[in-house]
Parts: structure tokens; sequence; C-alpha cells
């Protein structure tokens, strides 16, 4: 093959003859160029991918470089803390569910087995053994595993899950708190009174000779707080011959309470009172030798012992048994 090369319309022609073999030649080394072009830029936007987005980096070498293990492990750490973060609320949930536990089992618990349950609090320091099972089925390694080799999202699952057991807890036992919020549960009288009378068979302190106490009397000065015992409705608050100034209240599910030989009612009849709340002041009026809060319980017309009804610690025992 012959080319000829003219610079202009005065100047003299150059021939170039060009063999078979250096065509092919000069074909040769444009590819190799075009192909080491091509790789330069591969090269490049692979760095770029691996800093940038390491999953592009997979797709485009199926290799993992030091730069996407820095960059994976930086994303794992990410998702750490958010699982840490995650674990934080849920164990501020859960302090908020014992506390909800407290207040249920001590509404809920009856005397007797709350006097059993102090025996209980003496198995703290007895001998215990056994094998150490952790609380959640993936535990993260922190000091052996520092390429953060964990599934994070069966533990965040995992976190989810128990999240959604403790709140359905809580609902449960939230249920059951509000149920027993408006029963007569809670002491009429502050703590640190004794009892002057227990409910049941007792020596009259006016005639001296064998009767039923239809309640407990609390010994307590004149003046003293009364509140009620729960949730409920004032159905009778008026001054009687032998209970003197008295109080009684309607609670739910057949429940009344009654609150007598008061020296002040501070609530009239009909008034919706909530537990706790301040209804009378302790006296020494109607049928009575001293100052002191007679209490009783009822159960659709029936008396209850108000010390199997009451959650609190026990008073002082009566003098009179």
């Amino acid at each position: 093959m012959q080319i000829i090369w003219i610079s202009g319309a005065t100047s003299h022609c150059r021939k170039f003859n060009i063999t078979k073999t250096q065509l092919t030649r000069f074909a040769a080394a444009l590819g190799i160029l075009f192909i080491m072009l091509g790789s330069a830029v591969y090269f490049l936007g692979f760095r770029v991918a691996i800093k940038f987005d390491p999953g592009m980096a997979r797709d485009m070498g199926g290799v993992i470089t030091s730069e996407e293990l820095y960059h994976r492990e930086d994303e794992y750490r990410e998702k750490l803390a958010k699982l840490q973060g995650n674990l934080k609320a849920m164990d501020q949930k859960i302090d908020a569910l014992s506390k909800i536990n407290e207040q249920y089992a001590a509404l809920a618990t009856p005397l007797p087995l709350k006097e059993k349950r102090k025996d209980k609090d003496n198995e703290a320091s007895a001998g215990k053994g056994g094998p150490y099972l952790p609380l959640l089925p993936y535990q993260v390694n922190f000091y052996e595993n520092a390429g953060l080799r964990v599934d994070l999202s069966k533990t965040l699952e995992t976190t989810v899950s128990l999240n959604q057991k403790i709140q359905s807890l809580k609902e449960v036992w939230l249920e059951r708190y509000e149920r027993l919020i408006p029963l007569p549960t809670k002491p009429p009288i502050a703590a640190g009174y004794g009892l002057s009378s227990n409910f049941g068979a007792r020596i009259d302190p006016i005639t001296n000779n064998p009767a039923f106490h239809p309640g407990i009397d609390f010994n307590a000065k004149p003046g003293t707080q009364v509140l009620a015992a729960g949730n409920g409705t004032v159905i009778r608050a008026k001054q009687d011959p032998e209970l003197g100034n008295v109080i009684e209240i309607k609670h739910t599910e057949g429940f009344t309470s009654l609150y007598a030989h008061c020296q002040k009612l501070l609530v009239n009849q009909g008034d919706i009172v909530v537990r706790g709340q301040l209804i009378a002041e302790v006296g020494n009026t109607g049928r009575s030798t001293g100052p002191h809060l007679h209490f009783s319980i009822y159960k659709n017309g029936t008396l209850l012992n108000p010390m199997d009804v009451l959650a609190f610690t026990k008073p002082a025992a009566a003098k009179e048994n």
C-alpha cells in the first residue's frame, strides 16, 4: 500500500509505502492503547466506588479491599450505636415496667403473702449456681470481635421482638393496676399509726362484754388526716348516734368503705373522690372512748376484714388482743 502526502499547492509530494505487516502492527498498538486507557478509567472508577459506594465496587470487581472493609466497619459501628440506643430505651421501659409491677404487687398481694415474701428476701444471700445463659440469643462480643462480625439485623429483630413483649406485658399490668385503683386497698390513714382494736370478736370498751367489732380502729390524734381508700362516690356523709361523723364511699365491684368517729367531714354526699384524697379528720364523735378512726369494708353488703384487703405493712397489734 502506498500513501501520497501533499502539504500544499506548491509543495512537493511525499510518498509512504506501508506494508500489510506494518498496518497490522499499527492496529495492534492502537488496540493496546485503547485497552490501557480503558483499564485506567476502570481502575479510577473502581477506586472512587470503593470510597463512596462499596456495593458498586463489589459489582465491578468482586473483591473486598481494605478501604471497603474500613468503610463497612464504620457502617457496622453506626448500626451498633443505633442498637445501643434502642437497648437503652428498652432499659428505661423495663424500669418503668418494674415500677408498675411494684405498684400492682402492692395493691394485689394480700397481707399474709406480704409477710411470707419477707422471708424470700433472705434468699439473696443463699448459695446459687448453674450455667450462664445470656438474655438475648444474639450477643455482641466487643472484645474478641474487632471486625464486628455479628448479625446486627437479627439482633435488632430480637430487640424489637423483646420490646413488643415488654409493651404487651406493660399494657396487661397497667390494665390490672387501673382495675385495682378504685378498690379500697389504700390505708385510710398515714403510716406510723397502730391499731387500737382488731376486726372480729373483742371486749366492748364501754360495756366490757364480749362483742363483735365490724372493722378496725386506728389509734391517731384528733385532726389526723383521713384519706379515701380508693376511687368512688360518697353515698353518706353525716352524723350518726353511734358512728359519730361518718363517711361511706361506694367503689367498683360491689365494694364500700366506711370511716367513722371523725372530727370534721371534708366531703359531701354525691362527691366523687379519688384514691388518697383527704376526706375527713380523726375525731372522737359518737360511741367512742377516745380519738381514733373506725374503718370498715363491705363487699356486696358483706363485712370483710380490712386487713385482708388493705395493701400496706401491718400496723402495730391492737392492745386488747
